[in-house]
């Protein structure tokens, strides 16, 4: 597998981590929290699945290493101007999950491909693509008492398995991003659910 342009990764991860801080402060907000709360919430949900790869691959916990600590600025950045701008908006699930879809499909894919460069095994490399894109919505749902999005039945987790297994094979960032993020707008946009109807 060639490897993907850094730059390109890096930009994945800027946006990432944006979305997610987002999505995270905005669950914040309809849970009705202070700043510090959105704050607190932004960022669990921002580094929380590039934090437990690291841990789990026995490499440098990817915030505690940047220069400035971008990563984390990123996330407190977000929050707070989501605090902001929240007092003058209204929003509702869906716009959560909007910006929950983006950051699922780029840290997914940002995943896969730090971890692949890591330890060349695309096995472990679509379940790291996959713990790098749920994990800060997992600490986000559990943090604010929610079911999380993958015990939810809805295409979430295995919108990133798939689209993972195509960068696997078809060796493309943005095809794998576009089918992740694809399948989780169906979802959205539709209720598609895996969830088996159990009848009463």
């Amino acid at each position: 597998m060639q490897s993907v342009n850094p730059a390109v990764m890096q930009v994945f991860e800027v946006m990432g981590l944006t979305a997610f801080s987002i999505s995270g402060a905005i669950a914040a907000y309809r849970r009705d929290l202070d700043i510090i709360g959105y704050i607190a919430v932004g960022i669990i949900t921002g580094i929380g699945g590039g934090t437990i790869r690291d841990v789990i691959l026995d490499r440098p916990v990817f915030w505690l290493n940047d220069p400035y600590l971008y990563s984390l600025n990123i996330c407190i950045a977000a929050s707070i101007f989501t605090y902001i701008v929240s007092k003058f908006m209204s929003y509702h699930e869906k716009t959560v999950n909007w910006f929950d879809a983006v950051g699922l499909a780029l840290f997914a894919v940002q995943g896969y491909s730090m971890a692949y460069a890591f330890f060349e095994h695309r096995e472990v490399a679509v379940v790291m693509g996959v713990i790098t894109g749920c994990g800060g919505g997992l600490f986000r749902d559990i943090c604010l008492t929610r079911q999380p999005f993958i015990f939810r039945g809805e295409l979430y987790a295995s919108a990133a398995i798939i689209g993972l297994i195509s960068m696997a094979f078809l060796d493309s960032a943005i095809i794998a991003f576009c089918i992740i993020f694809a399948l989780r707008a169906l979802a959205i946009r539709y209720h598609i659910s895996l969830k088996r109807d159990i009848a009463s």
